[in-house]
């Protein structure tokens, strides 16, 4: 803390018969300045926070400022939303985003990124994995109000905290000495509020907050996304609704089988007999598959023994694909029962 001395200016009071009069305002108080913990605990919880758009620019250090452009299935598509970019699902993963494109940094500065190589030194030093040192499970109730001196003017002025943006600028602030007008109140990850009465107090809620919540800072979705489609495929047994091989429907081979995709990544397929297997999800930038082996030889199960592609999904119907350079081109639709 910063021990805050304000003189007033002299004020002359000249009357008849009187002689000048000089008083003196002096106020004395616990000025916080950008050093304190008080203040960077206030910073960590006003810093920005990148995560929740890492699936395009696996950074937590950046926010992308939309729209943004990018190519998948090999056309540009201009997304306005976060949410637009997420209908993609595993998608997403495998959009070509153009440059150049603007993002919000950490400290709330906007900056444009003309290149890859400008984002992935971005990258490149951001800490990630909720060890970066913003407090992502508490945040300020706005506004708050703070008394304000300026070092370099010897201003003083009362100031009203709207957003983490002024509140990080502020409190980072070499040049600014503060004091807090409480009550400040807060609300934490789980939506309880909370209420601070000193510095000491805030501090103390603020720290507390911390690592009390999962961040979710993550920039690898891979895993994410391969978890996804294991569930949908254990969700249910599946049936072959449609089967063709070189530009040939032999759907009719499959009739009578039900495939069981099991939850330790073995396979069983009931119909006259039990067959067991072996299946696993694949996800890549380019591509989501699925590896299907039975144990057999025999036709009709041995037909599905392929890498696929998975090229639509959804509760109910799975499309798959494969490219045979003998046999030309393998659709596989599977339909839940």
């Amino acid at each position: 803390m910063a021990k805050l001395l304000i003189l007033g200016i002299s004020l002359v009071a000249l009357a008849s018969c009187q002689d000048e009069i000089e008083p003196e305002i002096e106020i004395d108080m616990d000025g916080i300045v950008s050093n304190d913990p008080v203040a960077q605990s206030i910073v960590a919880v006003a810093t920005k926070d990148g995560s929740t758009d890492n699936i395009i620019d696996r950074s937590s250090c950046t926010t992308v400022i939309f729209p943004i452009a990018g190519i998948f299935e090999d056309e540009e598509q201009v997304f306005q939303t976060l949410t637009e970019v997420e209908a993609l699902g595993a998608g997403a993963l495998e959009v070509d985003w153009v440059f150049p494109f603007n993002v919000i940094l950490f400290d709330h500065t906007e900056i444009t990124l003309n290149d890859e190589d400008e984002l992935e030194t971005i990258q490149d030093g951001c800490i990630e994995g909720g060890s970066d040192p913003d407090n992502e499970c508490i945040d300020f109730i706005y506004p708050f109000t703070i008394q304000v001196f300026d070092t370099r003017t010897e201003n003083v002025d009362s100031r009203e905290i709207t957003s983490d943006r002024e509140a990080y600028n502020t409190f980072t602030s070499s040049v600014l000495i503060t004091t807090i007008e409480y009550p400040v109140r807060m609300i934490d990850a789980t939506g309880n509020t909370l209420e601070a009465f000193t510095n000491e107090e805030l501090t103390n809620i603020i720290t507390n907050a911390a690592n009390s919540c999962d961040e979710q800072d993550i920039i690898e979705f891979e895993e994410i996304f391969e978890e996804e489609l294991r569930m949908l495929f254990k969700s249910t047994d599946w049936e072959v609704s449609f089967y063709e091989s070189d530009s040939v429907e032999n759907t009719s081979l499959f009739s009578g089988y039900t495939l069981r995709f099991n939850e330790d990544m073995t396979l069983q397929s009931q119909g006259a007999e039990v067959v067991e297997g072996e299946w696993d999800i694949e996800l890549s930038d380019t591509a989501k598959s699925v590896s299907i082996e039975f144990d057999t030889e025999e036709e009709p199960l041995v037909l599905l023994n392929e890498n696929w592609t998975i090229t639509e999904h959804t509760q109910t119907q799975i499309t798959l694909e494969y490219q045979d350079p003998e046999e030309g081109t393998k659709r596989l639709q599977l339909s839940s029962n």
